[in-house]
């Protein structure tokens, strides 16, 4: 949800007209556009409030010399008997079997051995990939396997999706020659301004879907600290995360919110992505950033979504939108 992947040809030629040498992701998700600005050389730090996008972007966007090796990957897959079972007792036959939930109890044991911060960082990006890739539709927003279409993912044992997972992130490791960093942040309290560019890709608030990013993926949001840092609300049948709230999920704290982020970064050149399907619309997000004292310029660009509240939905209009690119100077 909300990758901006299929975008990132259009938002290459965007970031090739402007002058900058350092970059912000704000809203930082899965790591691609940040791993973009990483590819063109420029010193980029990556921010997400989420846990498990954190450790993606350690893994690809700080990360530049560290791999798993063959042998550290044998190690993490093997069994290993006598661990904590949290994940096989709470929740077997909800995401996936019994048997796939005691590996994971195992494989995240494993992980807590590993020697270096980036190690660890790899494994956990990959596991997280590995529960996508092995879950219908890649969300965990349901109980059970009711969106199986029969595709070759879903039949792979998680094992192996791990091994894949690890050997795509592995390629996908390089160095710059410029010191990139993650943070795991709330965006709204982010203290360090000194940027030439910053990039916004907030959750989009709209009335017709929710946009809370931690309701579909908080399985994975749990996983990688296996739950010490948040909350199960026992009282859903998926057993989610309590609520994460954001200013973004709020209709009445969106344009404050945006006023405060712009205001903050004022001096940087800013670069807001949006929906033509959300609020607040074009006129108002042009309208706040000139409150801000920007010239602003408008990009548009046609976009159909393919996963999400309609993804599944073939040749349904309300896929396909405009992408606003919004940039402030």
């Amino acid at each position: 949800m909300g990758s901006k992947r299929k975008l990132l040809p259009s938002l290459n030629t965007i970031f090739e007209k402007l002058d900058f040498d350092s970059a912000l992701d704000a809203f930082s998700g899965t790591a691609s556009v940040g791993y973009l600005l990483k590819m063109m050389g420029k010193r980029v730090h990556s921010n997400d409030y989420l846990l498990f996008n954190h450790y993606i972007s350690k893994a690809l966007i700080e990360n530049s010399t560290e791999v798993l090796s063959e042998e550290e990957v044998d190690e993490l897959i093997q069994f290993t008997p006598g661990v904590d079972n949290f994940i096989e007792r709470e929740f077997s036959g909800i995401y996936f079997d019994k048997k796939d939930c005691r590996w994971l109890d195992s494989v995240i044991a494993n992980i807590e051995l590993l020697n270096g911060e980036y190690k660890k960082a790899i494994a956990l990006t990959a596991l997280c990939r590995a529960c996508i890739k092995k879950r219908p539709r890649g969300i965990f927003t349901y109980t059970g396997m009711r969106y199986d279409d029969g595709r070759k993912d879903l039949r792979l044992a998680l094992a192996d999706q791990f091994i894949d997972a690890v050997e795509l992130i592995n390629k996908s490791v390089f160095n710059n020659g410029k010191r990139n960093l993650s943070f795991n942040q709330d965006i709204m309290t982010y203290t360090k301004k000194d940027y030439d560019l910053v990039y916004f890709d907030p959750p989009y608030f709209s009335l017709k879907s929710d946009n809370e990013y931690s309701r579909r993926y908080h399985f994975l949001e749990g996983l990688v600290s296996y739950w010490s840092h948040v909350e199960i609300d026992y009282a859903t049948k998926t057993k989610k995360i309590k609520r994460v709230e954001s200013d973004f999920t709020i209709r009445n704290r969106v344009v404050p919110a945006f006023e405060k982020l712009f205001d903050k970064f004022n001096k940087s050149i800013l670069v807001v992505s949006y929906s033509s399907n959300c609020f607040p619309d074009a006129k108002l997000m042009k309208s706040i950033m000139k409150n801000a004292g920007k010239e602003v310029e408008l990009i548009e660009l046609d976009y159909t979504y393919s996963v999400g509240t309609h993804g599944h939905k073939k040749n349904n209009e309300n896929n396909k939108v405009k992408e606003y690119v919004f940039l402030g100077f």
